[in-house]
């Protein structure tokens, strides 16, 4: 629960006040559930007419709308990026929460041989192995498994169940989500002497500063050397990535993306849900693949590719046009053909009539 002053919703945000500052904010709220008491925002002047039912006590609206008359009773804040503005006031309130308190649970086995840096915590039933650092104001929640000589960073964050593997490395404010498994065999196997054979999987993961990785999801440790995601790199829930990949900063993986091993994925990148990626290549910088597409050769940087096997968008949205009016294009064609199969039928002199339209 929130007690704010419009100006401290100012201060917080960045945005700037509106005439009537006699207003406070005990929570944040959509424009769906507003209530007396809630601050939301709109992010275009297109949308205030939303805000005639609003019942609200204050809303932030994009710069623009300064001057204009807005059919809104409670306070308003003007703000360049409300949405922005918004999430500054989330996180405002997201500190607010009580947090874990430094310890170790009593049920965790620790090995004497790990190191834990200054305000750790450590969660029932957590394992952590020989050899293992965990940085300054790093929480493991319960049930979590870290294997050894594993290094995990200052103000990470591990929820329960999940699973980081031996020799694998954890930068800082690093968030793994439930069930996250960091580090496990990469799918490696050779076919000898009539059996697929196990290659040793003997490298590891290194997950970047700022790296998230959401609910189930596993990123497979290096055949040699390491598997590595980058800065600033979101992963999202039940995402695949094989050994020996590398992904660059600020690239985001939608949901059930699957990269195949040795993949090299550029920075800013943005995998779109169920997009399969073949391995042994390249997808440059800023590429943006749409949804369940699956790329079977190397992109350049920049490009916007979609469908399967993926193209450029452009050109697989003229493909899919044409794929639409394929029943229309049948339907002539059908008509065509029994005209010329009537034709064939017809003697010379009876095709020279038709020819000449008698």
């Amino acid at each position: 629960m929130l007690n704010l002053t419009i100006a401290e919703v100012a201060k917080i945000t960045g945005a700037e006040p509106g005439a009537k500052t006699d207003v406070s904010v005990r929570e944040l709220c959509s424009l769906e559930n507003a209530r007396e008491g809630g601050i939301c925002y709109v992010t275009s002047p297109d949308k205030i007419d939303l805000l005639k039912e609003l019942k609200a006590s204050a809303i932030i609206v994009p710069e623009q709308a300064k001057g204009m008359e807005l059919p809104f009773a409670g306070a308003i804040l003007y703000a360049k990026n409300p949405e922005w503005a918004f999430i500054l006031l989330m996180k405002y309130a997201d500190s607010q929460k009580q947090k874990h308190t430094p310890g170790i649970h009593p049920t965790a086995v620790i090995s004497p041989s790990a190191k834990l840096g200054a305000d750790v915590s450590v969660g029932a039933y957590s394992v952590i192995e020989d050899g293992v650092t965990v940085g300054d104001g790093t929480v493991i929640f319960p049930q979590c498994y870290i294997g050894k000589n594993v290094t995990i960073g200052k103000h990470c964050t591990l929820y329960p169940q999940v699973v980081v593997r031996e020799e694998c490395v954890l930068k800082d404010y690093v968030i793994l989500q439930a069930g996250a498994k960091i580090g496990s065999d990469g799918f490696g196997f050779t076919f000898h002497d009539g059996r697929h054979q196990k290659i040793p999987q003997i490298g590891n993961v290194i997950l970047g500063n700022d790296v998230e990785v959401q609910a189930n999801s596993c990123i497979d440790r290096a055949k040699i050397a390491s598997t590595y995601i980058g800065d600033n790199t979101k992963i999202d829930n039940l995402v695949q990535v094989g050994h020996n990949v590398n992904v660059g900063m600020s690239t985001i993986m939608c949901a059930q993306v699957g990269v195949a091993g040795t993949t090299d994925i550029g920075n800013g990148v943005i995998l779109a849900g169920q997009v399969g990626l073949a391995g042994h290549m390249k997808i440059g910088d800023r590429v943006q693949i749409g949804a369940q597409s699956g790329v079977i050769s190397s992109i350049p940087a920049g490009q916007v590719y979609f469908g399967y096997p993926a193209m450029p968008q452009r050109e697989a949205f003229k493909q899919q046009a044409m794929l639409r009016k394929l029943p229309e294009l049948y339907k002539e064609f059908r008509a065509l053909k029994k005209q010329a199969d009537e034709v064939k039928k017809l003697s010379f002199f009876g095709k020279l009539k038709k020819l000449l339209g008698f």
